[in-house]
């Protein structure tokens, strides 16, 4: 499989991205990650996190890839935490393919979508405050009243790496299977809060080819009126 990265830095005046990926005997490894802008250090953090997904996955590793991922999100939650202190922090999604199986992780808002039969689907939950108060609220820890009176907080992240112990992680337990023309995109929110998914699917169901389809999504965020967002994405297949 192909892996092709693209990111721009937006009109923001730092880049707070970060993304690598890596084949090995157990497959092929992408890590896309999101320093969190209203923090310090966000850059760093997401850069130190991806290097450091990329070196652990190439050291090897026995037994499931669940347990590789979250072992390694662990540590660098912790390394993070204590180079940066409680100030600091990203997102972070990373898959594993390998054949036709597909594995995952994330933390925070930055996705995963699968392309597959003409549509695009979301793999992967957003960590945010909107997903914390609707699982309280279906749990009956609150009401509707504060359900609504809160909802305008609701794209705060609520889960992330760097915190000191994560709250909050989506894990595959066990593989997706692929076939023949899916593909697989990864990104910080930067693209579908700029473009939606409608149009990435679009872009996507347009171009087959990894790299044209990177091209075009990072051609159609770059068109975007307004302040635009870092913006990093992968595109596998």
């Amino acid at each position: 499989m192909l892996c092709e990265i693209r990111s721009y830095i937006g009109t923001r005046s730092v880049q707070e991205d970060s993304a690598d990926f890596c084949e090995t005997e157990n497959g092929l490894f992408c890590a896309v990650c999101d320093g969190i802008g209203s923090r310090k250090d966000g850059g760093a953090s997401s850069r130190l996190a991806v290097q450091r997904f990329t070196e652990y996955f190439k050291a090897g590793f026995g037994g499931s890839f669940p347990s590789f991922i979250t072992g390694a999100a662990d540590r660098i939650d912790r390394e993070v935490y204590e180079t940066y202190g409680s100030g600091c922090g990203t997102t972070a999604v990373t898959v594993c393919v390998k054949g036709r199986e597909l594995w995952w992780l994330s933390v925070g808002d930055s996705r995963l979508y699968i392309f597959r039969g003409g549509r695009l689907k979301q793999i992967t939950t957003d960590h945010d405050y909107s997903y914390v108060l609707e699982l309280r609220l279906k749990k009956g820890i609150i009401d509707r009243e504060t359900f609504e009176a809160e909802k305008h907080k609701g794209g705060r992240l609520a889960s992330f790496i760097g915190m000191g112990g994560i709250d909050i992680t989506d894990v595959s337990m066990k593989p997706l299977m692929l076939g023949p023309g899916d593909r697989l995109l990864l990104s910080t929110d930067g693209l579908y809060k700029s473009l939606g998914d409608e149009r990435i699917g679009g872009i996507m169901k347009e171009n087959s080819d990894p790299a044209a389809a990177a091209d075009s999504l990072m051609a159609a965020v770059k068109s975007c009126d307004g302040p635009i967002d870092n913006t990093t994405l992968a595109v596998i297949g």
